[in-house]
């Protein structure tokens, strides 16, 4: 198939003085999207490189693909990663990942968790402020709380003063996140515990495929240590594939996976957050849509748990795709 593909570099933006420095953390490095299209070639492939959703409306009237892989991000408001489908869905060019609605509803976490809390998905207790005003009213809620960005991804906002353990605490975060990042705060309880995430694909039936733990600073109960973009960077993660857990753990993280990629429509393939509290009880912190595919992250892990190569899922999440867009796989004739 002649397959398009969607991304954003990180070298195609530049951050203002007036931009949080982590602004440009959800973009890919040029040598990820090169192996992630040498992945796709090796499915028999031919790959357009597209790029973002600018380039996209530059060459939307003279694209000639079967089908489009997205993995943009974009740039701006709650609606930057439903640009790319909705500019599709408009043109009728079919793709592969979920669509616009979809992405709004995930990348909004508050959206997201309303709709997990409908189909009894378990998430963290959570309350969202806008503005500093008067006291918080906290009803049943306990400390500790961590503070995040209402609308973003990879982290971004996250760093180990986002627990607050009082209310100074918590007006401080708050601050922080409404003034940097000029967006809502959401609160949450903060689940004590470990960390894991699970890769799900599929539609009519989705499977959640082998759940990786995250190990940070060298810890696997992690107490009050967070995920954050800065460690990232450096030595602090380590993630763990297949995870030594019990039968009934891996069993839970899967079922709920599944669930949370039901309640929010997810299409091809996303990949589900959880805290797991010290009584073995997960929450799901967000669903991501657009799993970050560098070979730094759990996507080889996965694939060799599940005895495949990293090419190898991603054709196979392509070829769902194809499935779902009822476009037979054969060769292109040109």
């Amino acid at each position: 198939m002649k397959i398009g593909f969607t991304y954003d570099l990180k070298s195609d933006y530049r951050r203002t003085s007036s931009s949080p420095k982590d602004a440009l953390a959800e973009f890919d490095h040029k040598v990820t999207i090169e192996r992630i299209i040498k992945a796709i070639e090796s499915g028999g492939h031919e790959v357009v490189k597209i790029g973002n959703a600018r380039n996209l409306l530059k060459k939307i009237d003279r694209l000639d693909v079967d089908i489009v892989f997205n993995l943009c991000e974009g740039l701006g408001n709650r609606n930057r990663e439903s640009e790319v489908p909705v500019i599709l869905d408009m043109y009728r060019i079919p793709y592969v990942g979920s669509d616009g609605l979809s992405l709004g509803v995930t990348l909004d976490k508050v959206v997201a968790k309303k709709a997990f809390l409908a189909d009894g998905v378990p998430t963290p207790k959570y309350f969202v402020v806008d503005h500093l005003n008067g006291a918080f009213h906290l009803g049943s809620m306990k400390f500790p709380f961590i503070v995040k960005p209402r609308h973003e991804g990879s982290s971004k906002g996250i760093s180990d003063d986002s627990i607050c353990l009082n209310e100074e605490e918590l007006r401080l975060q708050v601050k922080r996140i409404t003034d940097v990042y000029r967006q809502s705060a959401l609160i949450e309880e903060f689940i004590d515990g470990s960390e894991f995430t699970v890769l799900v694909i599929g539609n009519e039936n989705p499977v959640a495929l082998t759940p990786v733990q995250i190990g940070i600073c060298g810890k696997l109960e992690l107490g009050r240590l967070v995920y954050t973009s800065r460690r990232v960077t450096n030595t602090d993660i380590k993630y763990i594939c297949p995870p030594v857990i019990s039968k009934t753990l891996d069993r839970r993280l899967r079922e709920v996976a599944c669930s949370a990629y039901r309640a929010v429509e997810c299409r091809d393939f996303g990949r589900v957050d959880f805290r797991v509290d010290l009584s073995g009880r997960p929450y799901v912190l967000e669903i991501n849509p657009l799993p970050s595919l560098s070979v730094e992250d759990v996507f080889p892990l996965i694939a060799e748990a599940e005895g495949m190569t990293f090419d190898g899922l991603v054709v196979k999440i392509i070829d769902i795709g194809l499935v779902r867009n009822g476009i037979n796989k054969k060769r292109r004739k040109s």
